[in-house]
């Protein structure tokens, strides 16, 4: 009944050198199965946590149920003075907005609005005292929505990404790999 499980990226024995894996097939299985969040932890240098200053989280979204709790997974990771930055990549042809994005923003800005109080939701106020925006970021040529992503967090020096895992992929007869989530891991 855990909350959340924090794994590392590659195992105890490291990346193995003859290997096309990328990261170990125990953490492949949690974030494909698990039935909880799943922190996994690529750095291994102390001194790359956010102790003693405010943690900056990119939360990757969409419209699906997916990217809504990794978004509340983001909130309930974070404490008072972090950053959260909610991104929606947007088509790199996409040059008025569709009624997706439209959606999208009204949602997202809806909910930013709420955590400053704005609209009477006290269970999103207890989260104002951390700054949180969304953006949308159009995607750069021959760039993938992941790539898109990892430039993002890149730009703003972020610590942690935070991503969905759509398990109805499953349910509908897709396979678990292939999804953008998994290609911003790979990132």
């Amino acid at each position: 009944n855990a909350d959340f499980m924090c794994m590392g990226f590659f195992g105890r024995k490291g990346r193995k050198k003859r290997s096309k894996q990328i990261m170990a097939s125990n953490v492949m299985e949690v974030m494909q199965r698990g039935k909880c969040s799943t922190i996994v932890m690529q750095n291994e240098e102390v001194e790359a946590l956010p102790i003693g200053r405010p943690t900056i989280f990119v939360v990757s979204v969409s419209l699906n149920q997916a990217a809504t709790k990794a978004f509340i997974d983001a909130l309930r990771l974070s404490k008072p003075g972090d950053e959260i930055h909610v991104v929606y990549i947007k088509s790199y042809m996409e040059r008025t907005e569709s009624d997706y994005t439209d959606a999208l923003r009204q949602k997202y800005n809806g909910i930013v609005e709420s955590l400053q109080g704005e609209h009477n939701q006290e269970v999103l106020a207890k989260f104002g005292d951390r700054v949180a925006r969304f953006q949308l970021v159009a995607k750069q040529m021959r760039e993938t929505t992941s790539m898109a992503v990892c430039r993002y967090a890149d730009e703003v020096d972020a610590d942690f990404i935070i991503v969905g895992t759509n398990t109805m992929r499953v349910d509908r007869g897709k396979p678990f790999l292939g999804s953008v989530s998994l290609q911003i891991c790979l990132e």
